[in-house]
């Protein structure tokens, strides 16, 4: 079973992640136990934690990104994969006879190697577009967090300023 720290990958992107470690450039993992979430009132924590908590969302953005690119990846060998069964049987179904482009087409869709290669496509492309979301969302809530700081930084600034130019 996969730790949440662990990507998900299919032959393809674990080729990709190995030439990449081959490289020295290595694939950060999330070293969190668990994914971070923003409190309900940001403006309540500590600087301190704040910061550790933007940290985290950095860390888990950047996860999150890799896993998405490894199941853009998988989600793409796949559709090969399936234009291969599709082209292979298309080349089988037109061996002689009065067989029609549309029948073979459509005994191309019933044969069960295809249809079980799109019934994976479909569960690829459903796990991307949600993973897509996640990460839209946890790159938000980073922004969040980034504003705060932001926040925080330009409201000590404004008073470090104003006690400089007071006597």
């Amino acid at each position: 079973m996969n730790q949440m720290s662990d990507l998900i990958t299919g032959d393809v992107s674990k080729y990709v992640i190995d030439q990449l470690d081959q490289q020295g450039i290595s694939v950060e993992k999330f070293a969190g136990t668990h994914r971070p979430s923003l409190p309900e009132d940001i403006t309540e924590l500590e600087d301190e934690d704040l910061m550790v908590l933007y940290t985290q969302f950095i860390a888990y953005s950047d996860f999150l990104n890799t896993q998405l690119a490894c199941a853009i990846i998988d989600e793409k060998e796949l559709e090969r994969q399936i234009g291969f069964a599709e082209a292979s049987n298309l080349v089988a179904g037109g061996g002689g006879g009065k067989t029609t482009v549309t029948a073979i087409k459509a005994g191309i869709e019933l044969n069960p190697e295809v249809k079980e290669l799109k019934v994976q496509h479909l569960q690829k492309y459903a796990y991307r577009k949600m993973l897509e979301t996640v990460a839209s969302n946890t790159e938000r809530h980073s922004a969040v967090c980034s504003r705060e700081l932001t926040r925080r930084t330009a409201g000590d600034n404004y008073k470090t300023r104003s006690r400089k130019f007071t006597i």
